[in-house]
């Protein structure tokens, strides 16, 4: 686990992160605009359903009936969801192509109809939001379903989310950090603690560790 300090969430901020630079796996994020620079160099690209989720739910709270397609498409993604987890137990290659192509009809229904009913629907400013979600689901299917085809790739960042709780508590009850590398050094032993923890360490025992010379590194990985 790396935490770095960024100045801006921004999209030059993000390449000069270096991390995606030649990065040639998957990545599971949102559908923030500063990501889409690394689209097309990596294997694939998995949208966040847990992001999905409350965007959707903000959608069907507008109008239970008039966007109770956001509710199918919750609701199909989570089926999608259990089978991929299902065929993962029964240590099955992949999905049934026909149940497959069952939850995809479902949601291609589910995201037109989203987008026919609310083309022309009156909003304050700018297109209904169930218009610009709908749209967006259309648009990026691929990346919304990824998981059911690449059972190597989580369907949410839940575990980036996690592991951003804690240093959002700190800001949240102490407030920002007063200069760039205070919050520097701050990341770097988050990075180390969490990154000892997640390999079965006690954070404890990490930190005698680097405080007697003799700090933990991550295990080499096999080929």
């Amino acid at each position: 686990m790396w935490y770095r300090a960024l100045p801006a969430r921004t999209k030059v901020a993000l390449r000069t992160l270096g991390v995606f630079t030649d990065y040639p796996g998957y990545i599971v994020r949102d559908d923030y605009a500063g990501w889409h620079q690394f689209d097309k160099q990596v294997a694939g690209v998995q949208q966040c359903v847990a992001h999905l989720f409350r965007h959707l739910q903000g959608v069907l709270e507008l109008h239970p009936d008039h966007q109770a397609w956001a509710g199918t498409v919750r609701d199909v993604l989570r089926k999608a969801h259990t089978a991929v987890e299902a065929a993962k137990a029964a240590r099955v290659e992949g999905l049934d192509p026909a149940l497959l192509a069952e939850f995809r009809a479902r949601y291609d229904k589910a995201v037109t109809w989203g987008q026919a009913t609310n083309r022309h629907r009156d909003w304050p400013k700018g297109n209904h939001p169930g218009y610009t979600l709908a749209r967006r689901l259309a648009d990026k299917t691929d990346q919304v379903w990824l998981f059911t085809t690449v059972f190597s790739v989580p369907w949410t960042n839940n575990a980036s989310e996690q592991a951003l709780k804690s240093p959002k508590l700190h800001q949240k009850v102490s407030g920002y950090w007063h200069t760039l590398a205070t919050l520097g050094r701050f990341c770097t032993v988050r990075s180390y603690l969490t990154s000892a923890c997640n390999h079965g360490l006690r954070a404890i025992d990490a930190i005698h560790n680097a405080l007697t010379g003799n700090p933990w590194t991550p295990p080499p990985i096999m080929a």
